[in-house]
């Protein structure tokens, strides 16, 4: 078997003169250093070619590696033997020497037999090696593919002698595996005897044996040593704020959850088999080949009347159309039903367009690309294997699911449906139109993969009419809601009838289970919430809160359904449904809205009180909008708010409001978040701010960035529910200084009905897993294709039929990608095998582009990194100015100590003599890099790429620079999260000096910063920030110091403490060095909430 490695491989070093690299000079500054680390039995990081060293300093100790990879674009299968050898060899010290030329022959008599090793891998994914090549076996061929990649990209763990892995997930590779590198060639080589006889080299690989050793197509340089704790993996993470671990030490299952009933051929198989490929190698058909099928597939969204081409098989946009219709058709065929409302008349005819929501979740689980992010069995996570600490992630690691299926009977699987819905404008600038969209999507799919749009996991599934009514208008309201239900009740029936009696269902492998559908979540905003849990306006939709207990401290009883349908019975006893006034107001004594036969009553397992999901985009960002911001504006006031917003220094990738807030007039949640990054540290010391207030706000931000993990533990839930406690406790505050006020003055009370949805998030983590995979974002992202693009693809009259219809061949177009995509990826790989293989249209085409995307992913440039243990960063392949003289430099950035520093620096390590003419020493210089670090809660997988900034001053544009502010490891022992062993610094300049190659310096990546003061040990009172200041020497020159670039661990924002009221003087441009005292913002990011404490 092949391992899996990391996409991020090194290519040609010498960009410059490379023969093969036809970029131009502009395209050249776009590309970018990367590193790669593939975590197993031994990280191994594909770097540039230079001997390992450890550099040493008085206040830094950081190890910086350094290798070459050049390959060959389909020679993995060599590449991996030498990758193993590498990792076997490294994992044993050795002395490190300073003479290249015999460290570089060491390493290759270390790699001097890998080209004869067989070759057995030549593909750019992994391979599992079968016995049993019969094509019956290729369910379970692809089911083994599946879980053999686990979604963290690990590499698979090398065993001992006696082909014991140890069992588990090895995270480190013991020295004493193996007694000698002949012992591991044995074992290397035992790896491929079981190839199948006959075996066909489908693109000569045989033939690059001999260039290999001529040419050097293939060279490894590996470092001679790795020290042990990169070894090691990443801290525990039981820190505030950062406990909420996403890698659970321990995993119980629900037994005999999810089994497997019977084996059949998946639904790809049944459509390949009538398509009869034998006799027509065309699974195109009717078009005449691939690319005429992908041409129609993208003439489909033009507006196309006729397209005139002698190459072409249909002459207009009908007859393409027509051409579509014949292609395999999805599951989910659209129904147009007239609708009778139960209650009021309508000026015009009620039509329902929809789905079978089953035949919906048989697509989904017909997708052999989401087969290995399926989960069909509940599980229980915890963070210690003495089961002490739960963590809560998925729905499927909550309780709910736990819960759920100990109802169902032994050995069947639930299916959590996901449903959500949002009315949506239709019409641009002008106009009326409207859709109603009800969209469709699995809990079983994990949600890191469910919420991408590009993964098409959310289904649309009706169109719910928006009729008028000729009725008077009082009832309109009414009306509209009676429908709705009435409508979901049509479109949910065989939601219903699984839910109660189960089904076999079968997934993308072939594989059939009794299945249970359970509605999990609805996603929606808070008035299609209380429409849904048929509650009264200013009501909680989740809650028996009334109007007046809505600013409770304490959370209410739970709105279920034995309440909600009990005081439904209660309001007919009172008033007929059909009197629509009447019933009205009784219900709404009762805290009802007008519904009288909620769609959900029949269906098994429904809880309202969960079903109904925090929603972050409209009830926590549009609650601290509509009321925190504006509590606040008020009492900082609008213009000081604005100036302080524009003297921040700007930050690349984030949002730098130039002209303050005032004249924003739309607002989107990108400016929400924006916002919410520096509101807190921008507003403390204005006098209206007092401490009451600034604790009420730093609690709220506090609760509103914990709320938005992406992992819960017990610990972090407890910090959620004493970040709203203290909200609570301090929000009078808001009132006493007339900051909660309405047109008619200061409102003296809290009835907010987001208020208390905040109650929520504590209780349903727990239950349903955490809050930010059920954003109310998932479905605004959805009506951009589903109904927008659908909209303008129509007439404008009786445009529903025509969305439909415009959908419908959307997803038959995308339904014959998927099966074509599916089928030539089991070709290459039964090819790559040694199969016989029929010649179909498009194979070629496809196997080409796999080969393009895998040189793309194994031949990177050359890439210049400094690693920083657990982190990325990287240059650009060109420097924004090539070797400049070093006096140059310091005039040029206004760095007047660098040359004491530098020689300061170089004069750390022991036996090197410095330059003799070191004011003749040229280098390199960047004026930014880019560092990209794993994740706080989950190691495997890497967070944002942030943008680190270093411009020199400007005479013309910034006579400062512009330098943005990093954290430094000033110890080896400094854990990933906390302050301890960090220090605070501005980065001014980025170098490399051109040193001869014995240098220990030599293409290292240095960087000059400026320090500010240590840490202190506690945070300010209130604002729980740290507080540092500008270090100086005594002619008022700042504090630098020549680090390895490796050192710096992330970017972070120092905001300037204004005061009382912010210099008028003080500007974006010189914030960051007139001014002294700084706050170390902790709501940069999410990642740096979590790390910074």
């Amino acid at each position: 078997m092949c391992d899996k490695i990391d996409n991020n491989k090194s290519g040609d070093e010498d960009d410059n003169n490379n023969n093969n690299n036809n970029k131009s000079d502009e395209d050249d500054e776009d590309d970018d250093y990367s590193v790669s680390s593939v975590r197993a039995g031994i990280s191994i990081g594909l770097l540039c070619a230079r001997p390992q060293r450890a550099i040493k300093h008085p206040t830094l100790t950081t190890t910086v590696f350094h290798r070459r990879v050049l390959l060959n674009s389909l020679t993995w299968k060599k590449y991996e033997d030498a990758r193993l050898r590498a990792a076997f060899q490294s994992a044993a010290p050795h002395p490190v020497s300073s003479d290249r030329a015999n460290e570089s022959a060491r390493i290759q008599d270390s790699l001097s037999e890998s080209n004869d090793l067989p070759n057995t891998c030549n593909t750019f994914e992994e391979i599992v090696e079968e016995e049993d090549q019969d094509e019956d076996n290729d369910n379970d061929n692809d089911s083994d593919n599946d879980n053999d990649s686990d979604e963290g990209g690990s590499v698979a763990s090398i065993p001992g002698p006696d082909g014991d892995t140890g069992g588990g997930n090895n995270d480190s590779v013991e020295n004493d595996q193996f007694a000698s590198m002949e012992e591991f060639d044995h074992w290397l080589h035992n790896q491929h005897d079981d190839e199948p006889e006959g075996f066909v080299d489908p693109y000569g690989l045989e033939e690059l044996e001999d260039r290999e050793e001529g040419d050097g197509d293939i060279e490894l340089d590996v470092m001679e040593d790795m020290e042990e704790d990169d070894q090691e993996p990443l801290s525990d993470l039981g820190s505030f704020r950062s406990d909420g671990d996403a890698t659970p030490k321990q995993i119980d299952k629900y037994p005999r959850a999810g089994e497997i009933k019977e084996k059949r051929q998946s639904r790809f198989e049944d459509i390949l088999a009538r398509q009869d490929i034998e006799e027509s190698p065309n699974i195109f058909r009717p078009f005449k080949d691939s690319s005429e099928f992908r041409l129609a597939r993208w003439l489909n969204d033009l507006p196309l009347s006729k397209a005139r081409s002698s190459n072409l098989s249909f002459g207009s946009g009908k007859t393409m159309r027509q051409r579509i219709d014949q292609l395999p058709t999805p599951r989910m065929q659209w129904k147009n039903i007239q609708v009778d409302p139960l209650y009021g008349t309508t000026s015009a005819p009620v039509y329902l367009s929809y789905r079978d929501p089953v035949n919906a979740i048989r697509s989904l689980l017909d997708r052999p690309e989401l087969a290995k992010y399926m989960t069909y069995t509940p599980e229980r996570h915890w963070k210690d294997k003495a089961e002490y600490t739960r963590v809560y992630s998925e729905i499927f690691t909550a309780d709910w699911a736990w819960d759920t299926q100990a109802s169902l009977e032994p050995g069947s699987t639930l299916l959590a449906v996901l449903l959500g819905s949002d009315k949506a404008h239709l019409t641009e600038h002008s106009g009326d139109k409207s859709a109603w969209p009800l969209y469709l999507s699995l809990g079983n799919i994990h949600s890191s993969i469910r919420n991408k749009p590009t993964k098409r996991c959310w289904i649309l599934l009706a169109y719910i009419p928006i009729p008028s009514f000729t009725d008077p208008k009082a009832h309109h309201t009414a009306l509209q809601q009676r429908l709705f239900h009435q409508c979901l009740e049509v479109v949910l029936k065989s939601i219903k009838r699984v839910g109660k009696k189960g089904k076999h269902l079968r997934d993308s492998l072939g594989n059939v289970r009794h299945c249970y559908t359970r509605i999990a979540a609805y996603l929606a905003d808070y008035p299609e919430q209380t429409l849904i849990n048929a509650a009264a306006q200013n009501n909680s939709p989740n809650t028996t809160a009334g109007h007046h207990e809505l600013g409770d401290s304490a959370l209410r009883p739970r709105r279920t359904r034995e309440w909600i349908l009990s005081r439904i019975a209660q309001a007919k006893r009172i008033a007929h449904p059909s009197n629509i006034e009447e019933y009205t107001e009784a219900a709404k004594q009762l805290g009802l809205n007008s519904v009288d036969r909620p769609f959900w009553r029949g269906h098994a397992g429904y809880q309202p009180d969960l079903v109904i999901t925090p929603d972050i985009l409209h009830g926590l960002f549009r609650f601290w909008r509509d009321h925190i911001l504006k509590w606040v504006r008020y009492l900082i006031g609008a213009a000081e708010l604005d100036h302080r917003l524009k003297a921040l220094q700007p930050i690349s990738g984030f949002r730098h409001f130039a002209q303050g807030i005032s004249h924003l007039s739309q607002w989107t949640g990108r400016e929400d978040r924006e916002l919410q990054r520096v509101l807190v540290s921008v507003v403390v010391g204005s006098p209206k701010i007092n401490t009451s207030v600034l604790r009420a706000l730093r609690a709220f931000h506090d609760f509103l960035y914990l709320a938005q993990y992406r992992s819960h533990s017990t610990s972090t839930l407890q910090y959620l529910k004493e970040a709203l406690e203290t909200f609570h406790e301090f929000k009078d505050a808001f009132i006493k200084t007339g900051a909660r006020r309405g047109k008619n003055g200061i409102i003296q009370h809290f009835r907010i009905p987001k208020m208390a949805g905040l109650h929520s998030y504590a209780y349903h983590i727990p239950l349903m897993g955490t809050s930010v995979q059920f954003s109310t974002e998932i479905t605004e992202t959805c009506h951009q294709e589903m109904a927008k693009a659908a909209y303008k693809a129509t007439n404008r009259k009786n445009f529903f039929q025509q969305m439909a219809a415009y959908m419908n061949r959307k997803e038959v177009l995308t339904l014959m990608e998927d099966i074509s995509s599916w089928y030539f990826e089991r070709l290459r790989t039964k090819a790559s095998c040694g199969h016989a293989i029929p010649c179909l249209s498009g194979y070629e085409t496809f196997v080409s582009e796999m080969v393009i995307a895998g040189q793309k992913d194994a031949e990177l440039e050359v890439r210049r990194a400094s690693r920083a243990k657990g982190g990325y960063i990287w240059l650009t392949i060109k420097p924004d100015r090539r070797g400049i003289l070093i006096d140059t430099v310091v005039g040029f950035y206004n760095i007047p100590n660098l040359h004491t520093d530098l020689v300061t620096f170089m004069g750390s390590f022991e036996n090197v003599g410095l330059p003799l003419r070191f004011s003749l020493l040229r280098s390199d210089v960047w004026y930014r890099c880019r560092i990209q670090r794993p994740t706080i809660q989950d190691e495997d997988e890497l967070g944002d790429t942030r943008v680190i900034q270093a411009v020199p001053p400007n005479v013309s544009q910034n006579r400062h620079g512009l330098c943005n502010c990093v954290l430094v490891k000033s110890d080896d022992d400094a854990e990933e999260t906390g302050i301890a062993g960090y220090r605070i610094a501005q980065l001014r300049l980025i170098f490399m000096p051109r040193l001869p190659q014995t240098h220990p310096l030599y293409d290292v990546p240095l960087a000059y910063i400026y320090w500010f003061s240590h840490l202190p040990s506690r945070t300010e009172r209130n604002i729980n920030m740290y507080q540092v200041h500008c270090l100086r020497e005594s002619d008022r020159s700042h504090i630098g110091e020549v680090i390895p670039l490796s050192s710096i661990c992330r970017l972070v924002q120092l905001v300037p403490k204004f005061g009382n009221w912010a210099n008028p003087e003080l500007t974006k441009d010189n914030s960051m060095d007139v001014w002294k005292y700084y706050y170390l913002n902790s709501f940069m990011d999410k990642e740096t909430y979590q790390a910074v404490w």
